[in-house]
């Protein structure tokens, strides 16, 4: 019969807590007990839990180097990138938007970095994002896009340049209240917010730290062409972004502002199938700011998409029918908060999304909101298999 160790239970140290204190034993020993009241009973006690403490304030009350230091010891996994695959991280930040792109290359990219605290964990958004980051061992953004100046997309893109070199930065042409005091591109209107603001400052300071360079969101921007992957960026006309269409200072209203979204536009080519991304911003169609119109009116690429990030949250505009129509996706992600003041998403948007047919058997299109899958990672590996992985669940596609 085959000897198995694992039946043979042997025990080195018994310990064992008593009514007169704790009682140690050695095998082949004595039995020592070492009252509670002892010097070295009480002194061992209080190392514990100081050292309790210490962990628990290190923790709760600096939980950005909390995380950075977990991350250390943390293998690759899911947050990784080790096989050269494409995953896009749809935080859970709330209302608002964070994406967090790992390029099959090894490069990473951003969108975005904005939201509130009503997520699926409640924690702070700043601290969500770091966090995120750190945990992927990211140290280097090559590209960094700002959708529009909108806070929930903006606020908290200035800690991202603090904490991470940022070589590329893609940013709306309107000027914040710094740039127009040095009357830098005086046709442009300006946002007055102090979050926009910030990020600007941020931005003049990464130049001169390391040299990054800055882009503006306007018109159809060169490609970014990478190791099996490409951007392609659909900017508004420079027109949208002058004084005289859009006002200056107070007067740019909401609308104005979400319109300006860039599409963006990320091609993965697999060895099998080439998988497409449309990042929106805050578009949207008909009866909103119209942004999702300028794109199909502007740009007449022929694309067919395999997942589309709906823009603003799931307005009732967004995701219009022809927006559907001409994008042909099969998957929709929404990023809004647990509780929000807007109705996001609203259910004309749903509705649209869930009724789609694109006229060859695609009935519907499968939507993950990140207010109920918390946050959202989408992977697609070298032979093109896409795979959803939330908080919750896992499905591949």
């Amino acid at each position: 019969m085959a000897n198995k160790k694992g039946n043979k239970k042997s025990k080195d140290i018994d310990i064992k807590a008593t009514k007169k204190g704790v009682r140690v034993k050695a095998k082949g020993g004595k039995a020592t007990t070492i009252s509670y009241s002892s010097k070295l009973f009480i002194s061992i006690a209080v190392v514990v839990l100081l050292v309790v403490t210490a962990v628990l304030i290190f923790r709760f009350g600096f939980s950005t180097q909390w995380n950075d230091f977990i991350s250390k010891f943390k293998p690759n996994g899911v947050e990784g990138n080790p096989d050269g695959d494409l995953a896009v991280h749809f935080l859970d930040v709330g209302q608002g938007d964070c994406i967090i792109i790992q390029l099959p290359d090894g490069k990473n990219a951003i969108i975005d970095a904005g939201g509130d605290s009503k997520n699926t964990t409640n924690e702070r958004c700043e601290d969500r994002i770091l966090n995120n980051i750190n945990e992927l061992k990211i140290t280097t953004f090559e590209y960094m896009f700002l959708s529009h100046t909108d806070a929930d997309h903006v606020d908290y893109m200035d800690s991202v340049l603090e904490n991470y070199d940022v070589k590329n930065i893609y940013r709306p042409a309107f000027n914040s209240t710094l740039e127009r005091d040095k009357n830098v591109n005086p046709q442009y209107g300006t946002i007055e917010t102090v979050t926009y603001n910030n990020f600007i400052k941020a931005v003049e300071n990464e130049v001169k730290e390391i040299g990054a360079k800055v882009i503006l969101n306007i018109g159809k921007l060169d490609p970014i062409v990478g190791e099996g992957y490409r951007f392609d960026i659909y900017g508004v006309a420079e027109e949208w972004y002058r004084m005289d269409k859009v006002g200056t200072e107070g007067q740019i209203d909401a609308k104005e502002r979400n319109k300006i979204s860039p599409m963006i536009l990320l091609s993965y080519n697999g060895e099998n199938n080439i998988r497409r991304i449309m990042f929106t911003g805050d578009a949207e169609g008909k009866g909103g700011n119209g942004g999702e119109g300028l794109f199909l009116n502007g740009y007449k690429d022929n694309i067919d998409i395999d997942l589309l990030k709906v823009g603003h949250h799931g307005s009732s505009s967004s995701a219009s029918e022809d927006f559907l129509d001409r994008l042909d996706p099969e998957y929709a992600v929404i990023s809004v908060g647990v509780e929000n003041n807007h109705g996001h998403p609203n259910q004309n948007c749903l509705d649209r999304l869930a009724n789609y047919s694109d006229g060859k058997g695609q009935k519907g299109i499968q939507v993950y909101m990140t207010r109920e899958c918390g946050d959202i990672i989408f992977r697609v590996n070298k032979k093109g298999v896409m795979t959803f992985y939330t908080d919750i669940d896992r499905v591949a596609v």
